[in-house]
């Protein structure tokens, strides 16, 4: 006699308790999903197996007598179920048949619309799908280690013509038919249930699987961003909110200061700002789910400015390069895309290694220029902020753009306008020098240990703790206030000004510049701002009426181009300031003729943890401001 495998013994005893629940006490279905135990709402222990699958496919167990009462159960037991009996979904099929000769509009209606729907294999896929009833959707685990599997249990009736269906047809959307099959199941359960989806490759499950798998990751569930609404950090009320509750000061601007509030302080926070009475809004609830969506890659046909769809964008293909905008990259991805360049456009591109980190990576400059010694010199860096990854891939979005407009034939300028044909013009007229990645050791170990890290990887012996904040080791004001002199922190300025491998590379280089840098730009995130010296106080450069010109130019060109709304002002008045910045020390000590921070999208919905969908705009945006500068030179 054959025994029952051990892990299936607990099968019998399921069922009888299934069984006697709807038995006991004479309660009805509603009765039990009445009562206030979690575990009876659930429709499988309220109502057994059979009162599951008639809440996943209710039309297909029982006569239609009963159905309007299956409707009326499920309008009980669900305050947000809405019937939609009786309605239809229609698909119109626009394909190459709409082509068809006068002779063809004039055949019998009959044969017409048969032979259509034989050459349209959208029509067939129509019929094949409408007829497909999914009526149970499970995940089959063993306990000896065997693969998940998706069931999906499917009732094909006789079609004219099903076998002659290519099997490419039967097998279309599988991805779409999971992902709205976990969403149609979603109201069964009261957790989230995207939480269990390890399918899907934008799924937490396969993000944390090729990037952030290691146990040394820092993880932030729970982890909110809040924005309070009030510009005035020295308030008594709100130096106490940041103090107890407060994780850490994200951005102060005109529309409030973004404050990350840790899990374990987010319930006495609330209370204290009901107490106070300040008006907030919680922009991120879930930082950890946020900082999942970062790391995903949008799909070619969901790309808002995609040259796959419409070709309008042709720098976006770099042939043999993995760079494509999409996602962000890593460190190695952007080093390989410098490469390429310089291999595609030999003549015009020079790469320039200026220094290297602590940890030996290179700190590479990308040079674009035609030659001329008499052109003006414009330095752009990017990301000093180790968790600002948006800045490194609008530049080498705009680097790739120029290279590509750069080199195309003068002739296929003609028809798009004398003022883009003036710009790039004027643009060719400038010596670049492109600095992707002032913090690769930094921006690596956001990317895979902890994606809020700021700082680079120096390592204080005296404390045990590691980095200094880039955008806080310049000379000018070093140690003024916004700075930290302790090493654990955000802000911590280091030993001494220039104590970085990073700072003193950007220093040498562009002191070998003095005399024919004409612009500097440091770009950054976020705040949606261009700013100017000075930062640590409200005093007027000699250069100020030019700086505040060409900022507001650039401000219309940008609302131009898609309708972002920057605004620009120096650090100081637009609540940026920052001791120790480099764009103070190269105002002071250099002296170009612009000087510029651009602080990218957003204004605090998302803050450093932009989704990829922004930064083909913001590529745009960098390059419309780089256009800008280039003009007014």
């Amino acid at each position: 006699m054959h025994r029952l495998p051990w892990k299936w013994a607990w099968l019998p005893l399921l069922l009888l308790i299934t069984a006697k629940l709807e038995q006991v006490g004479g309660k009805t279905y509603l009765d039990w999903a009445r009562t206030d135990t979690q575990l009876t709402r659930l429709p499988f222990f309220g109502g057994g197996v059979g009162h599951l699958l008639r809440y996943l496919h209710p039309l297909s167990m029982s006569p239609p007598s009963e159905r309007g009462k299956i409707s009326e159960l499920r309008s009980e037991l669900d305050a947000n179920y809405v019937s939609y009996r009786g309605a239809q979904l229609w698909k119109l099929n626009f394909n190459a048949t709409r082509g068809s000769s006068m002779e063809e509009r004039e055949e019998d209606d009959e044969a017409a619309e048969e032979r259509q729907v034989l050459a349209s294999p959208d029509a067939q896929f129509n019929e094949v799908v409408a007829l497909f009833a999914l009526t149970f959707v499970a995940l089959i685990g063993s306990l000896l280690g065997q693969k998940l599997l998706l069931w999906r249990s499917v009732s094909v009736p006789e079609i004219s013509g099903i076998s002659g269906l290519p099997l490419a047809l039967l097998t279309l959307n599988g991805s779409e038919l999971y992902e709205s099959t976990l969403e149609g199941l979603q109201w069964l359960s009261p957790m989230d249930l995207r939480r269990f989806d390890f399918l899907s490759p934008g799924s937490s499950y396969q993000i944390n699987r090729r990037y952030r798998n290691g146990s040394q990751v820092q993880r932030y569930y729970g982890f909110q961003l809040w924005k309070v609404h009030e510009t005035r950090l020295e308030q008594p009320e709100l130096r106490a909110f940041w103090r107890h509750f407060g994780s850490e000061v994200w951005n102060i601007n005109q529309d409030g200061i973004d404050i990350l509030i840790e899990q374990r302080n987010v319930a006495d926070a609330r209370k204290f700002m009901d107490k106070v009475g300040y008006s907030y809004n919680i922009m991120i609830d879930d930082i950890e789910s946020a900082i999942d969506e970062s790391y995903v890659e949008v799909p070619a046909v969901e790309h808002p400015l995609d040259s796959v769809r419409n070709n309008s964008l042709p720098w976006m293909e770099v042939p043999g390069s993995t760079m494509n905008w999409r996602r962000y990259h890593d460190q190695a991805d952007i080093k390989q895309f410098l490469q390429t360049l310089l291999e595609t456009y030999s003549e015009n591109v020079e790469l320039i290694q200026i220094g290297v980190t602590r940890n030996k990576r290179p700190l590479e400059v990308i040079r674009v220029s035609n030659g001329n010694p008499d052109n003006w010199a414009v330095f752009v860096d990017a990301g000093l902020q180790a968790r600002d990854w948006l800045s490194p891939a609008a530049l080498t979005y705009a680097i790739s753009k120029l290279t590509y407009l750069w080199g195309r034939p003068k002739g296929r300028a003609k028809g798009e306008g004398q003022r883009q044909s003036r710009a790039e013009k004027a643009m060719r007229r400038i010596d670049w020098y492109f600095l992707p990645l002032a913090n690769p050791d930094g921006y690596q170990y956001s990317r895979h240990t902890d994606r809020l890290w700021t700082k680079n990887r120096g390592y204080d012996s005296v404390s045990g703790c590691y980095g200094v904040n880039l955008d806080r080791n310049f000379d000018y004001g070093w140690d003024g206030t916004g700075s930290t002199s302790n090493p654990c922190k955000n802000l911590y300025r280091g030993a001494h000004s220039f104590s970085e491998p990073e700072s003193r590379a950007v220093r040498s280089f562009l002191s070998g510049m003095r005399e024919y840098l004409g612009a500097y730009v440091s770009l950054g995130g976020y705040g949606q701002t261009i700013t100017y010296p000075w930062g640590d106080a409200d005093y007027v450069t000699e250069n100020q009426r030019d700086l505040k010109q060409t900022a507001r130019r650039a401000v219309l060109a940008l609302r131009r181009l898609n309708q972002a709304e920057y605004s620009s002002g120096t650090s100081y008045r637009q609540k940026l300031a920052r001791p120790g910045n480099s764009a103070d020390w190269v105002q002071d000590r250099i002296g170009p003729q612009l000087v510029f921070n651009m602080f990218l999208k957003d204004q605090g919905r998302y803050g450093y943890l932009l989704p990829p969908h922004y930064i083909v705009e913001s590529g745009e945006e960098v390059f419309e401001f780089l256009r800008t500068i280039a003009q007014q030179l």
